[in-house]
Formats: C-alpha cells, structure tokens, sequence
C-alpha cells in the first residue's frame, strides 16, 4: 500500500502568510484607488468653487469706486445699522483659517489676526450704464430725499427696478454722492423745470437714502440750465449703483448644510430700500431678500486693506478728501473652501471650525482701478 503524502504544517503556513500578503497589498491598491476615484472629483469641485468665488470677488473689487467722485469712501469701514457692531472684519462666524494660519499670512504687518469671517462691501457704479444728469429741483425732490426725480434724459434700461441708483455732484474734487433705491421708473410724463421736452426727460420715483451713506454731505441745488455752461456752477450726475455685498454662511439647502459664499449686490438693502436680515440670521429668506448664494464650500473669507502707508490692515482708512494716503491701493483677499464628504484622504478639522474636510486656501491682492487712476491723475505714482 502506497503512503499518502501532502503538505506538512509550517508549509502551510507559510502559505497562508504569503497569500495574506498579497491579498493585503491587493486591497491596498484597491482601496487607494476608491479613495482617490472619490478624493478628485471632491477636490476639483472644491477647487472650482474657490476660484470663482475669487474671481467675482476679484472683479468687484477691481470695479471698486468706478465713476465715483474722488476721495469716496469705496468700501465700507463701519455697518453700525446692520449686524455687524463697528468693524466689518471679525463680523462672521469662526473661520477655517486658525491663529497659526492668519500669523503666517501677515507677516511683520498691521493684518488681521482674527479668525471670525470678515464681511465686504463695496461701492460703485455700473459702468455698462450712461450716465444722466438730473434736472430736478425745488420745490420738487433734492437727492437724499424720497420722491419724483426728473431726468434731462431720457431713462435707460439698465436702471432698473428695484435697483440702487447714486447721485454725485460735479464740483471739482467733490466728495459729494447719495445712494437712494429706484421704486418705480415709468412715473407720469414729466418736463424738467426750466426747458426740456415731457416726452424726452427720463422720470424716476426715489425712496428714503441709504445707510449708511446718510451722513454723506447734501448736494448742492441741481443745476437746471440747458446743457451747457452752468449758471450755479453745480451739476448733479445720475448714476446705476451697486452696493456689493459678500458674507459667509450657511447654505439653506437641508441636503448640503454646509458654509457658502452668499453676495448681494445692493448690500444690506431689499426692493423697499429697508434693510433686511441676511443669510444665517433669523428671519432669513425672506421676501425682498437681494442674496444670492455663488459658492458652496466656502467657509472663511479674510479681507486686507493697503493704504499709502504701505501696510495690511483690518479695515479700510476713513477717506479724506484731498489725503492721498488715505485711499486703499491694495486688498488682499484670503478664502478658504472644503471639500467634507465622509472618509477622504488628508481630512483635518481646522480650529474647531466644522467637521473633518480637506481644506484649501486661495490668496490674491487686488488694485482698484478707480483708486489707481485718481493716484496717477495726482501724480502720486510714478
């Protein structure tokens, strides 16, 4: 009778170990490879969110001042009508940026060390929009008072409703404007007062002034000669505004919870030109609400300013008419977006600021071009 003969018991183990091996460097690949099928497409999303949300942020701040008088406070310093008490920078939630982060992002300067998210506003015209001048006067409406405003023109599309709309005076280095908000703009035929055809002149009704550009200096009368040279040497200029407005907060979606960059491009203000809450606060949406939300992910937002002495600071310089060093040349805007989708590789919780999610970081510096070219016109650049 044959002996039958198989494996003994350290052959199979050693069999045994050397399949564990390979079925856990197997399941190694597999399971780096789902985790990267599922860390991309977080990643470029997140990544996409953040660069247009800089680039319209960009933009606007570019756009800053644009057709306004010379020395206009461009961005707001102080909300003290609205939620934020004093300084718009700190004004939001905890951002993502931590202490260490913010130290390192301004070095040796005068930046901001809060981790709170910063608020953003800024003022100024639309440029695609002609110009118009008013013709106006009393016992009819002055600008900053609501009301009738008749138009030497005829009205634009582009002047809508409801729409912000500003008013500035055209003395030299005047510093003179108004924001009102448009309530209607096909009021009853109307002539300017002195001259002017019913059928050309634009007409438009005004509500009360804006915050908090209330305590802006009145203007002068309108000066209501025909087009040419001005018998009062005050000539008041018609404008289509925009009060940007950028501030982090939740998404409303019940799905996606998540923190979001919300805009608004007449600020704090509704149709009725009454201040409304805004995104995370209560009562939030409501109608009349001019937010729109423009990014997902985006959880903290850091907000600089660059005066002419050369260094970062939390807020912008209260404007002087005449003070070159007054104007803000640079802004330096820091966001922060996250992708948080459950188990990615290089999750971090950030200064207690959320949940696990991989988080990144976008830096750039911005010149208005409004303030650029005032500079070059003073002959402050060279």
């Amino acid at each position: 009778m044959r002996r039958q003969s198989g494996f003994s018991m350290i052959e199979l183990m050693i069999a045994m170990t050397v399949t564990l091996i390979v079925s856990a460097a197997i399941y190694g690949l597999l399971t780096s490879g789902s985790t990267a099928f599922r860390r991309e497409p977080e990643m470029a999303d997140r990544q996409q969110n953040i660069r247009v949300a800089m680039d319209l942020i960009a933009r606007d701040v570019f756009n800053a001042g644009s057709a306004l008088p010379p020395f206009a406070q461009v961005f707001t310093e102080v909300d003290p009508a609205g939620p934020c008490t004093g300084d718009l920078n700190g004004c939001g939630v905890e951002g993502s940026l931590g202490a260490t982060a913010a130290a390192a992002r301004a070095p040796g300067d005068a930046g901001d060390p809060l981790t709170a998210t910063d608020v953003l506003e800024i003022l100024s015209s639309e440029e695609t929009c002609p110009v118009r001048s008013l013709c106006s006067q009393a016992p009819e409406p002055l600008p900053g008072n609501p009301g009738l405003f008749i138009i030497r023109e005829t009205m634009p599309a582009c002047v809508g409703v409801p729409g912000v709309v500003m008013m500035t005076d055209g003395l030299a280095g005047a510093t003179n404007f108004t924001l009102q908000m448009s309530t209607t703009t096909n009021p009853p035929a109307q002539a300017c007062p002195v001259g002017g055809d019913a059928n050309e002149n634009g007409r438009i009704v005004l509500g009360n002034v804006l915050q908090p550009w209330a305590a802006s200096p009145v203007l002068g009368e309108p000066d209501d000669t025909p087009p040419g040279p001005s018998a009062t040497g005050v000539q008041i200029f018609f404008y289509a505004a925009r009060v940007v407005r950028y501030r982090i907060a939740p998404n409303n979606d019940p799905l996606d919870p998540g923190p979001a960059l919300w805009r608004s491009r007449s600020g704090r203000y509704g149709s009725d030109g009454l201040a409304k809450a805004e995104p995370g606060m209560p009562g939030f949406p409501e109608v009349g609400s001019p937010w729109e939300l423009v990014a997902r992910g985006i959880e903290d937002l850091q907000i600089e300013y660059m005066p002419g002495d050369g260094f970062w600071h939390n807020s912008p310089e209260i404007t002087v008419n005449g003070g070159w060093n007054t104007i803000v040349r640079q802004v330096r805007i820091t966001l922060s977006a996250r992708a948080s989708a459950p188990n990615l590789q290089g999750a971090t919780t950030a200064g207690g600021a959320g949940p696990d999610a991989v988080r990144g970081q976008l830096v750039t510096v911005v010149t208005p071009r409004a303030a650029f070219n005032e500079l070059q016109m003073g002959s402050q650049i060279q």
